[in-house]
C-alpha cells in the first residue's frame, strides 16, 4: 500500500530549517564545514542538517562520518543522492526530493533569485506544501510576515551568494 508525501514531517523540516542561521546553510554537498560544535563553525544543506537532528535521527536518518553521503535506516547509500534518500524519510515521489533536495539550481526561482540559500530553500518548500493545500491560511500569513522574503536579524551575516 503505497501512502502520500509526510506533509507533517515536511513542516517539522521547514521549521528546523528556519531555526538555524543564515550562514550555516549552503546548497550542495551535505556538509560544507565541520565546526567545532554544530552551533559553531558547522555549514551543512537542508539535509544534512536533518540528519544530524534528533528527530530525524530517531527516523533513522544519518550522514556518514566523513559528511558525504546520507544515510537512511543504516543503509549504505553512497551510490543514492541526497534526493533520493530525502524521498524514502520524507514519502516523497523523487522528482518532489530532487525538487525539494536537490542542487540550487533545481528551485523554481533559481539561482539568480537574490535569496539566500535558506531562504530559497524555504521558499521551495512552502510553495511545495502550498500546491498540496498543506498551509492554512492562518500558517500562510505567519510566514508571509516574516519569511522566506523577509530580511534575517543583521542582514550582514548572510553569505555571498
Amino acid at each position: 500500500m503505497e501512502t502520500g508525501p509526510d506533509f507533517e514531517l515536511l513542516k517539522d523540516a521547514y521549521a528546523i530549517i528556519d531555526g538555524i542561521p543564515e550562514t550555516a546553510i549552503a546548497l550542495g554537498a551535505l556538509r560544507i564545514a565541520r565546526g567545532e560544535t554544530l552551533a559553531k563553525g558547522t555549514i551543512c544543506s537542508p539535509a544534512g542538517w536533518l540528519a544530524q537532528h534528533p528527530k530525524f535521527m530517531a527516523l533513522g536518518l544519518s550522514m556518514s562520518d566523513d559528511g558525504n553521503h546520507l544515510l537512511f535506516r543504516d543503509e549504505p547509500s553512497a551510490s543514492a543522492t541526497p534526493a533520493r534518500v530525502m524521498a524514502r524519510v520524507f514519502a516523497l515521489p523523487e522528482a518532489d526530493a530532487d525538487r525539494l533536495f536537490g542542487d540550487r539550481e533545481t528551485y523554481t526561482l533559481g539561482d539568480d533569485s537574490g535569496l539566500s540559500d535558506k531562504r530559497l530553500w524555504l521558499h521551495e518548500v512552502r510553495d511545495y506544501l502550498k500546491e498540496h493545500q498543506q498551509i492554512d491560511e492562518d500558517f500562510e500569513e505567519r510566514l508571509e510576515t516574516r519569511g522566506p522574503f523577509a530580511e534575517p536579524m543583521n542582514s550582514s551575516e548572510i553569505r555571498a551568494i
